[in-house]
Order: structure tokens, then sequence, then C-alpha cells
């Protein structure tokens, strides 16, 4: 009797605590759950209008569900677009009951563990439930309650409505980014088509949208898109939709990226600002607080900057002199003001409706290649001493000499890099003004491999490039190794316009609500931002990229960059002619203008001076019609001095008569006027007047220019005891060891190396002459010894079966390091002598061979050259 009361006992007990347990439920995740009848229900609000600078309205947006969106049926949406989107984020849709169990335990697991409640791995009800009849505020917490919610809410919608009727609102409610919810939105704002015309390859770029629409946005991330796009076909071949040759014919399709029509102005800046405003304050506050929006867009700006790359399009488009077109049919520009960093003109394309071009693609936004016109970074490196002295280099200036000679550089794979100048020629001894001036290739390499490629990946940071960033770059970057964005591109330049403050791009000024309550004002600090390079070392940059003298030798004097006011530019253009870019600035505007195919075909035979050019020069004209002419300021701290325009050294003072400073004595022997030194330092034929930053000047005078005493008998050396009437004066030029075999290349005349029988040298003063003849370059005085110029360490050579082996040789040279004078060299290969001499050829046999190079130079000290290995394969 007692044993049955006690068993009443407990089970009131457990009736009561499960009736707790539930009231607890319910209160915890019950109690205020939408009804899943709400799913169709949705309220009015007002629409978010977003403006340009004074006050004309680009775009309204408003709620999908009030306007443009048009619900399909399954019937409708081709069969590949519903496999794609199943494959993706619900391979057991039509087997589970709305939610994925094996998540809800995960969850839980991890809750009662006190880990991170993660996100994902919802099923297309649970997406679908969480979308429709959570609060905006809910749907974006990760915890487990809104888990729990969610699931309870797919299960409950799972017995409510039919499969196909979860799938179809699936399909017409999804949010899949650029304001398009549903899959008919999506194909008409993607691809200007019906969802009813979509193909496979289309069908798995949209469905690859959802889990998030902004990282893999194909209007502005392109690289990113396609990438998702291939693991949705990936998953789709996996769980047997389609075969996996269907899978890379879909990969491989070109896809071409348009919008069907509709009232807006400057769409690629209003959509880049909606992506703001949803990173911002999420869709919700779009589409229910009625945001107006200010920006800083001029629209008249906008329109003049199409009507022009319209126009300049055409023109390309045309065939000139029975040449094949162009094949450019699209560009890019951004303008910026300089110190505000305001956007005034944000052009993707110029016809953002044109499937053609893929006109919907923000170029602006995309990742392109910049070709030479990120060289000027690389420059001001070398030019600023901060940085040059934290990284532990002598800052360079625009007269420091480097020698356009073939050069061959050692990747990090061990693998020659050898880079060629535009045109194919070398250029022998250069000054950096006209090296970057005229795009020079091997010298921006040069100038990068002495300041490292850390030292300007950081600069270029603080300037404001991100894609730099996590990615290992050899020294092709300079020469536009690595891809930008053309509006962080622009605004680099504009910190070199505003004297080396950083710009963060601006769009947006103002938010209010439909009420007009104050959102967001944008600070009135905000730009220019901390100082990211010297200011004296941007003027030089300006200054270098405004001087239409020294870019002639590339551009020519009356080229598309000079304007009728002072203007910097630089020009880009990428090796296999698939970008094309021209980027400057006045004191009042930055313009960056990129030229090319957006689907990445190549053009032809269009440069950055033919395709980009002409857009920025007629852009920058017209856009400063009513502005004043201005000069660039010239901050404090620079000085001008004149040097040789060859070599950037000082003049020689009081050089140019080559009779008056020869010193003469008498000869007792003969009872005649001899000379007392044969050479005798020569003024330089030209000089040009230099800028530098204070403490940078040249100190050393001028040796490359030398007058030479010849006996005028035979045209050799005369010696110091030459009569004069046998003797007559001739200037050379003596070239450092790197620019020799370029200059012997040119036919420039050399002295002799030998003395006159008939006059000849003591050897008192032959050691005068060999000191005379050293030259020590300020950018090799580190260097000693012997410079091997070929072959190049690490190159592979393949023998051909079809050539007798004893007739394929490789050359094998040396050279001296500049201010050494050789007297004798021995060449060897792995260890074994080969051969006297500085140069010689070599039979190749399969194997791997190092080369190496002993000498002794004019003091009898012994001198090297560094191993260089390579490799012979069959």
């Amino acid at each position: 009797m007692k044993l049955g009361k006690d068993f009443i006992f407990v089970a009131i007990i457990i009736v009561l605590t499960a009736l707790a347990v539930g009231i607890a439920i319910q209160q915890w995740l019950l109690v205020d759950l939408p009804r899943p009848g709400e799913l169709y229900h949705y309220t009015s609000a007002p629409s978010t209008k977003i403006y340009d600078r004074h006050g004309t309205l680009l775009y309204e947006i408003t709620d999908p569900h009030q306007g443009l969106h048009t619900p399909l049926t399954l019937d409708e949406i081709p069969q590949a677009c519903i496999d794609a989107t199943i494959a993706t984020e619900d391979a057991s849709f039509y087997r589970n009951p709305g939610v994925d169990a094996w998540a809800i335990v995960r969850a839980l697991y991890l809750n009662l563990k006190g880990g991170e409640v993660l996100s994902g791995g919802s099923t297309i009800t649970q997406q679908l439930a969480r979308n429709l009849l959570l609060s905006p505020q809910e749907r974006v917490e990760i915890s487990l309650t809104r888990k729990l919610r969610e699931a309870i809410l797919a299960w409950r919608l799972a017995h409510t409505y039919h499969k196909d009727e979860i799938l179809t609102l699936y399909l017409n409610e999804t949010y899949y980014g650029n304001l398009a919810y549903g899959i008919e939105a999506a194909s008409r704002t993607y691809f200007g088509k019906h969802a009813a015309e979509l193909d496979l390859a289309e069908c798995a770029m949209l469905a690859g949208l959802p889990q998030s629409p902004a990282n893999y946005n194909p209007l502005e991330n392109p690289d990113a898109a396609k990438t998702r796009q291939g693991i949705v076909l990936d998953l789709l071949a996996k769980h047997g939709f389609i075969s996996a040759d269907e899978a890379n014919n879909a990969r491989r399709e070109k896809l071409g990226f348009a919008a069907i029509p509709f009232p807006i102005e400057a769409p690629h800046f209003v959509m880049f600002v909606r992506g703001e405003l949803e990173r911002r304050y999420g869709l919700e506050a779009i589409y229910r607080q009625g945001l107006q929006v200010y920006t800083t867009l001029d629209l008249n700006m906008q329109n003049t900057a199409r009507r022009i790359v319209r126009y300049r399009l055409t023109e390309l488009a045309e065939q000139k002199d029975g040449l094949p077109p162009h094949n450019v049919r699209n560009a890019a520009v951004v303008v910026l003001d300089p110190y505000s960093g305001e956007v005034l003109t944000m052009l993707g394309s110029p016809n953002y409706f044109d499937a053609r071009i893929d006109g919907a693609v923000n170029v602006t936004m995309a990742t392109r290649q910049p070709g030479s016109s990120i060289k000027p970074l690389t420059y001001a490196a070398a030019f600023d001493p901060d940085l040059a002295a934290a990284h532990g280099y002598e800052p360079l200036t625009p007269a420091s000499m480097m020698v356009d000679a073939r050069t061959a550089f050692v990747t990090k794979e061990g693998q020659p890099y050898v880079p060629e100048n535009y045109d194919h020629t070398w250029r022998g001894p250069v000054l950096l003004r006209q090296s970057l001036a005229s795009s020079y290739n091997l010298i921006a390499v040069k100038v990068l491999d002495y300041v490292g490629l850390d030292t300007m990946i950081g600069l270029a940071r603080r300037m404001g490039i991100t894609t730099f960033d996590n990615k290992d770059f050899g020294l092709a970057l300079t020469l536009g190794g690595g891809e930008v964005r053309l509006v962080e591109l622009t605004a680099a330049y504009a910190a070199l316009a505003n004297g080396g403050r950083r710009i963060e791009p601006v769009t947006i000024t103002r938010i209010t609500d439909h009420a007009g309550n104050l959102i967001y004002d944008r600070p009135p600090n905000l730009n220019p931002g901390p100082p990211v390079l010297d200011p004296r070392a941007a003027y030089l940059i300006t200054n270098i990229l405004s001087d239409n003298y020294a870019r002639r030798s590339t551009f020519g004097a009356g080229s598309p960059l000079r304007l009728s006011r002072p203007a910097a530019a630089k020009t880009g253009t990428t090796q296999d002619w698939r970008d094309n870019w021209t980027v400057g600035y006045t004191p009042d505007l930055v313009v960056g203008v990129w030229a090319g195919n957006a689907d990445n075909e190549p053009m032809r035979n269009v440069s950055g001076i033919t395709g980009a050019a002409p857009m920025w020069r007629d852009i920058m004209e017209e856009l400063h019609k009513t502005r004043p002419v201005r000069d660039f300021a010239r901050p404090e701290g620079l000085v001008e001095q004149v040097v040789c325009a060859d070599n950037g050294l000082l003049p020689v003072s009081g050089a140019g008569d080559q009779g008056s400073n020869k010193t003469i004595i008498q000869n007792t022997l003969y009872n005649q006027p001899t000379l007392a030194a044969t050479r005798y330092p020569a003024a330089c034929p030209h000089t040009l007047s230099e800028v530098f930053i204070a403490g940078t000047e040249p100190q050393q005078v001028d040796n490359w220019h030398q007058s030479i005493a010849l006996d005028r008998r035979n045209g050799l050396r005369a010696g110091s005891g030459c009569p004069l009437d046998y003797v007559t004066f001739q200037t050379f030029t003596l070239y450092p060891a790197e620019a020799q075999a370029w200059a012997r290349r040119q036919g420039v005349p050399e002295p002799p190396d030998i003395y006159s029988p008939l006059c000849p040298e003591s050897e008192s003063t032959n050691q005068q002459i060999s000191e005379s003849a050293a030259f020590i370059s300020p950018l090799t005085s580190a260097l000693s010894g012997l410079i091997f110029t070929s072959p190049d360490q690490g190159s592979v050579f393949r023998l051909s079966p079809g050539i007798p082996l004893d007739k394929q040789k490789i050359r094998v040279s040396v050279r001296p390091a500049d201010g050494v004078q050789v007297q004798q060299v021995s060449l060897l290969v792995n260890g074994r002598f080969l051969a006297e001499g500085l140069e010689t050829l070599w039979q190749m046999l399969p194997g791997e061979y190092t080369f190496e190079a002993i000498g002794v130079d004019s003091t009898g000290n012994e001198i090297r050259a560094g191993g260089v290995t390579v490799k012979v394969v069959e």
C-alpha cells in the first residue's frame, strides 16, 4: 500500500517537473514565435532615396515586394537553378523534416561545452524561416536560442507547406545581392534576362550568391564569384544532378553581366553606395527606415566622363588604314578630390545595361593589373629619406644614375628574371627622372630591388592599396605584377597630389531617416588622413610626372598627358594587352582611367597612351574649364643644383678650355715644351637643374668626361713627355663598367688603350691613368670584384636533338665591377679551369653546373665573381 502511494507521489513530481520544463521551453522558445501563416505577410514602408551632392535624385530603393518583385511558380524556374540551389544549400531537402538534426545536436554540444555556436549548415526550410519569420535583430544572432527557434519554425513550416511550395518561396524570396530578392530579380539584375532563360552556368553563378552576396558579388568581385560558381558546379556533379563534362563545359562558359534597364542615374555608384548602406545598417534599414542618403557624386561630372568615354571607345572601334579594330569595348573612370577624398565620379562602365561589355560589372572596384601605373609608388619609396633611414639605404634622387642594360635578377625560386623595356630597347645610363617619366621597366625593377619589396609594399598599403596584403610578390610588382582596384590606385595618387597624406575615398556625406532625424554625418576631420610619405618626396614624384620634357623619349612632346595647365600623370599597359591605365592629377582633382574588356579578352595594339590617356586628357580638360590654373605647391626643404645630364654628378669647375688648363713642362732632352699629364677633366656636354631634398644633393664631381692626349701622328695615346707639336686632345666619355658593353654597341668612341711608340708613357704616369679611369658609382660603391653577365643564375638549357652536340654552346662572360681594373681572370666550371679572359664559349652537356670567376686586379688583390648555377637537360 505504501509502495503504491510512493509511486503516485513520484509520478506527480515527474508530471509537474515535465509541465514546468514545458512551460519554461514555451517561455524560452515559443512564446513569441511567429505563426507559419504569416509567411506571406509584408507591411509597407517609406522608400530609401539616394541623392548626388547637389540634391539630384539618383535612385529610389523600394521594398522589393511592393515594386518589381516578380514571384514565379516552380514550373517557370529552370531545372538547373532548382538543382543548383538544392545541391548547394540542402542536398537532402526532399528527405529531411525541415531541419538538420546533426546541426542541432552540434549546436547543443558546443553550447554545453561553452564554445561558440556557429552559423551555417541550415536547411532551405530553416533559411526561409529565419529570413521571413524572425525579426531583423534575431536573424543575425549567433546563439543556441536562435538556432533552436529557427529549427522549430522550420519543422512547423515543413508540416504546414508542401516541399515544392517551400522551395518556390525560397527561390522567390532569397536575397542574391544588389537589391535582388528572388531568382527572377537576380536574373534581371545580373544577366539582363528573365529567369526562364538562364542556362546551367548562370544558374550555378546565382545559386552560389545567397551564402555571402557581398563577398561573391560578380559585379565587384568577379574572381571570387567565379570560384564560387565552380564550387556549385562541383556540388551538382557530386550529387548526380549533372555529369563532370557538363560541369566543366559550364565552368568554361563566358558569362555576360548586365541588367534589364530601369530608371537610375550613375548605377555603379548607386550600387556601391547601396552596398555601403547594407554593410553599415543592414537591409532592414534600407527597406524600412526610408533613409535619405546624400552622397559626394557630381552627376554633371559623371555624365561628362560617360560621354567622353563613349566617344573615345567609338573612335577606337573604327577601322583605320585597313588595320583590324583595337578590340577595346569598355572603360572605367574615378574622379576624386585629393584633399577631402570625395568620390565625384565613379563610372564602372559606359553602359550598365549592355551585356556585350559586361556593363553591370563595376570595374572601378574590380582587381586588375596596373602595368607601369604602379611605378610612382616604387620611386616614392626610394626618394623618401625617412623610409630610407628606417630600412637602411641611402635615399635616391631624380638625378641618381642607373644603367639601362640587360640585367638578370634571381627570383625566390632561383630562376632568372630579365625584365624588358616596353620597346625592347636599352638606353644605357639614365637618370631616375627620365626613367620614371619615360617609364623604363628595367630601371624600375632596379629601384625596387634597391629599396626592397617589403618597403614598397608597406608604403602602398599605407597609401590605401589593400590588394597587396598576404601576397608573395616578386620584383615584377613594380611593373604591375600585383592587382589593384582603380578606386584605390586613384586614392594613392591623391596622396601624391596632397603632399603625402592618406586619403580614404568618401561616398556618403549625410544620412537621415524619413522623418529627418540625423543618422550619420561625415566627420569633418576624416580626410586628409595621416602622413604616409614625406611631402618633399611626394613633390619630387609630382614634379617628374608633370615633366613633359623628361617623358618625350617614350611619349613624344605632344602626348595626351600634356594638358593646358600643370598636371602629373602616369600610364600603364599590361604585357598581354588586357589592361590599359592612365592616372593623374592637378592640385584640384585626381582622375583614374582604365580601358580594356571586363571579360579579360586582350585588346589589339592599344597602350596606355593611345587608349586610356586620350580619355583622361579630355575628362581633365572638361572638368577644369571653370577652375583657375594652379601650380603644385612646393614644400620647404628642397634645393636646386646643376648636374651633368648624363650621370647626375657635379660638373667640373672651370673645365671646357682644352688648351689653357693643360700643364706644360720643358723637355730638357729635346728642348721642347711637353705635357706634364695626359688626361684632364672635361666639361659634361649637357647640364640640367635638378630638384633635391636638402641633404641629398650629389657630392661627387663628374669624372666620366675626360680630355685625353693623343699622338696626332697615329691616333694612339700620347705619353706625358710627348712634344706639344705632336699632341692633340680629344674628349671621351668613360662609362662605368656596367655600361661599357652598351656604349660599344652604340658606337661610342673609346680612347685608345695603348700608347704611341713615338711617345711612350712612364710607369708612374701609367698608375695615374689607371686611377683616373676608375669610376665609382654612388649606387654600386659597395660592390667589388667581378660580375657574371652570362649565363643567368638558375637558367635551364635544353639540348636540341636536331643540332650537332658540338654546336650547342653558351656564352660564359664576366665584367669587372665599377672601379675595378682587371689584370687577369680565369673562368671555372664546377671548380675546374675553363678559360682565361672575361669571356668564352662552353660546350653544353646534360647535368648541373656552377660557373665561377677568379682574377687579380691592378693592385694585385684577388677578385671573384659569385657562383652561377645552371642546368642542362635533354
